[in-house]
């Protein structure tokens, strides 16, 4: 049996998050604080048979990026108009956290309108945002495209 290495970590950045229609991407990465994709784990209820074996019920994920990002109000072609106009639209995306570690996850969100304002005079206008993500992401490893399954059941 082969041992796995043990991984060092990387920290959160530098790193990328691209967002937008293909080809015209925006580049929000100098904006964004913290992001994360999350998988929210649905599992539908247990079965106990007859003769007393348990069949565990069907398991899906939902995925979302969420995070924090500076709004870019003053900008006509920034994310915070795009996310304006382009509201429940499916938009592209490509987020890697660290570069370094060369891990990618793409695929298509739905975009929601970023909040307008702030909370504290003299700080800096900031966006908390949770993105729900059309399937599965696409991750990439060392250029090896991985697709996790939209949804996978336990028999």
């Amino acid at each position: 049996m082969t041992a796995t290495p043990v991984s060092e970590g990387f920290p959160l950045g530098p790193g990328t998050l691209h967002i937008g229609v293909t080809g015209t991407l925006l580049d929000v990465s100098c904006n964004i604080n913290n992001a994360v994709i999350h998988a929210d784990k649905n599992q539908g209820d247990s079965t106990t048979k007859l003769c007393g074996t348990v069949k565990p019920g069907a398991v899906s994920y939902d995925y979302s990026l969420a995070g924090n990002i500076d709004t870019d109000i003053a900008e006509s072609t920034g994310f915070f108009a795009l996310s304006q106009t382009q509201a429940g639209k499916q938009l592209d995306y490509t987020f890697e956290p660290n570069t370094d570690a060369g891990t990618s996850a793409s695929g298509k969100l739905i975009v929601d309108p970023l909040d307008f304002g702030g909370d504290t005079t003299g700080e800096t206008m900031t966006s908390d945002f949770e993105f729900a993500l059309a399937g599965a992401p696409t991750y990439t490893y060392g250029g090896a495209a991985v697709m996790a399954e939209e949804e996978t059941e336990v028999a």
